[in-house]
């Protein structure tokens, strides 16, 4: 496999659970769980308008839709990093891909823990589109170009908004738990996107000129599904959040210049990233050019 040297030379980091981290006793429901500047419909004169509870649960649920979208993302990530583990027979290798395995299965048991804590639950809906992709993935090769750079997709989109989370607890007075969760997890994601970035130029710089050209619009396409599921949860987000009709509200977040802004914003980097990698990729969502 590409990059094997790339692999057994990260440094070994002791791993701490996450679970034994974290006090779940502040789980707190009267307080925001996003900062209200990075809700989908900030800024929008309706919504502005409501009460502090509503907005406040609005964060709650949205925040609730961002550990469901990482559970979704990381169920597919280890799956196939356990599977490189099993076939790959240096010891060093393997050891990383497990080590892998135990951080995301970790962060994926933080999110499990606060969902059932929050008394919300998890909503079983899931978009075709995921369904799609989730077929896909179990196609497509681990030593493939596109799959490494979907990997790099699916981690980096929900770490962008991960970020912006701890950058804006100085704005708004957010859960404790929820700030914690979101350290620890962009913490080891620093990791995780580095080692699927250096994977992705690898096997992008062995796959033909041509090839990347045929798949790009399959890549493009797959951007522009992370992103709508990410950053723009579905209706029944607004609809257990207790804004009525849902769909308009969900319209309303789509059309709100605020959220395409943000959206951009964060995409910027991994578009960049993806292009200078040999992928002429682009999205609906991501800048202008």
């Amino acid at each position: 496999m590409a990059g094997a040297s790339s692999l057994t030379e990260l440094p070994q980091i002791r791993y701490e659970d996450p679970l034994a981290r974290i006090d779940w006793q502040a789980v707190d429901r009267e307080c925001w769980w996003l900062p209200p500047q990075l809700l989908s419909l900030a800024g929008v004169p309706q919504f502005e308008r409501l009460d502090l509870r509503t907005r406040q649960r609005l964060s709650h649920l949205e925040y609730v839709h961002l550990l469901e979208a990482g559970l979704w993302l990381e169920s597919q990530f280890m799956a196939r990093l356990a599977h490189l583990a099993h076939r790959c027979p240096d010891v060093g290798r393997r050891a990383r891909f497990l080590h892998e395995v135990r951080e995301e299965a970790g962060h994926s048991l933080m999110f499990v823990e606060l969902l059932q804590r929050s008394g919300y639950g998890v909503d079983s809906r899931r978009a075709f589109g995921t369904r799609a992709v989730d077929l896909l993935g179990g196609l497509l090769s681990s030593r493939s170009a596109l799959f490494w750079a979907m990997v790099v997709i699916g981690e980096e989109l929900p770490d962008q908004l991960n970020r912006r989370l701890r950058r804006g607890v100085e704005e708004a007075t957010l859960s404790s738990v929820v700030y914690r969760i979101a350290d620890i997890h962009t913490r080891d994601e620093a990791m995780h996107c580095a080692l699927a970035r250096e994977q992705c130029r690898q096997s992008a710089a062995q796959c033909p000129a041509w090839q990347r050209a045929l798949l790009a619009p399959a890549l493009s396409f797959a951007i522009d599904l992370y992103a709508r599921y990410v950053y723009f949860p579905s209706a029944s987000t607004y609809e257990r959040a207790g804004l009525a009709p849902a769909r308009l509200w969900r319209a309303r977040a789509h059309a709100n210049p605020n959220r395409r802004a943000q959206v951009s914003q964060m995409l910027r980097p991994t578009l960049e990233f993806l292009n200078r990698s040999g992928w002429r990729v682009r999205s609906r969502y991501g800048p202008r050019r």
